[in-house]
């Protein structure tokens, strides 16, 4: 049965995973390390003993009682290729049993396209997608991505908005300095604006070792904005294949006005470019007005054709019952 069960497929499936083009950050088997309180099995398929498509499978209790597994950013496939992606769907049918799960979501990092939904819905398949709203999805449906496509530093600084550019050139100008680290201990920097631009907008946030984790397992990078020795911004990266995800960012309360994010964005790009990536990824935005500061912020960089409208959540569905529950 092609679910992983000992260290030499397991090593086969990461050998493939980090290989395929097709694979993002949370398809990859140390995502599992990452979400270390769900269960994580791995579903492949193979011909001529080589594998061509994997699916990695984290999963939790719910509060209905049963389990919900969920293949974020899966599969590592072709999405076209609707037999293909059917077959690893089937393979993943025993994980229904051995977790008396209701359900099995796939979100694949790709654009929006009736044909493909069309497909699948024939097929069986719930797929929820527009017009539902951004905050009705596990994750937004709308990323910003800035395509550096091979500019050169002075293109790319060309093809952000003007106030964009205002501002990167006002946080140099106030003589801040970002530093680029790998090292753990710049977590707590990070950690310690992350806690302040919770309180200060309301919200929760990750605990420390999750963020040590993202760290140590994905090859985490981050950059911190000073205004002499004072933390001003602080942001956690991950390069994978030819993107860069800007996963987290936090900031302080104090001299924002010297507007160090920029500056921190900035450099970011800079370091992204120089060593061959060709995304970065700003993250998903549950708004597209204008009016909202986030899709403002990420817009001043990416412009309007840098908004990426994924295609929503392929549900395969094991009890129904359960599952309105679950959507509702």
């Amino acid at each position: 049965m092609p679910i992983v069960d000992n260290e030499t497929d397991f090593q086969r499936y990461i050998d493939f995973v980090r290989n395929s083009p097709y694979a993002k950050p949370m398809q990859d088997p140390n995502w599992s390390k990452i979400k270390n309180n769900w269960t994580c099995d791995y579903v492949y398929l193979e011909e001529n003993k080589q594998i061509i498509a994997a699916l990695s499978v984290i999963g939790i209790k719910n509060t209905n009682g049963k389990h919900f597994l969920y293949a974020p950013r899966g599969p590592v496939c072709d999405f076209w290729d609707f037999d293909l992606v059917e077959r690893l769907i089937e393979e993943a049918a025993p994980l229904k049993d051995t977790y008396d799960a209701f359900l099995l979501r796939i979100d694949p990092e790709i654009l929006f396209n009736e044909k493909i939904i069309y497909e699948y819905q024939n097929r069986g398949y719930e797929f929820r997608t527009y017009p539902l709203t951004n905050h009705a999805f596990t994750q937004p449906r709308h990323n910003m991505v800035l395509d550096i496509n091979f500019r050169d530093e002075d293109e790319l600084f060309a093809s952000f908005s003007t106030s964009c550019r205002r501002n990167i050139r006002k946080a140099y100008k106030n003589k801040l300095k970002t530093i680029h680290t790998k090292d753990l201990s710049e977590v707590d920097t990070f950690y310690e604006l992350t806690k302040i631009m919770a309180e200060r907008q309301g919200i929760g946030h990750r605990p420390k070792d999750y963020f040590q984790r993202l760290m140590e397992y994905m090859d985490g990078h981050i950059f911190t904005t000073y205004y002499n020795d004072q933390a001003l911004s602080s942001s956690l990266l991950i390069p994978y294949n030819d993107k860069v995800y800007y996963l987290y960012a936090a900031s302080s309360n104090e001299n924002r006005e010297l507007m160090p994010n920029y500056q921190m964005i900035w450099e970011e790009i800079k370091w992204t470019m120089e060593n061959g990536y060709r995304y970065f990824d700003f993250g998903g935005v549950f708004s597209l007005d204008i009016k909202d500061g986030l899709y403002r912020f990420k817009e001043g960089f990416t412009r309007s054709e840098g908004i990426y409208n994924f295609i929503g959540e392929l549900d395969v569905v094991y009890d129904k019952e359960k599952y309105q529950e679950f959507i509702k």
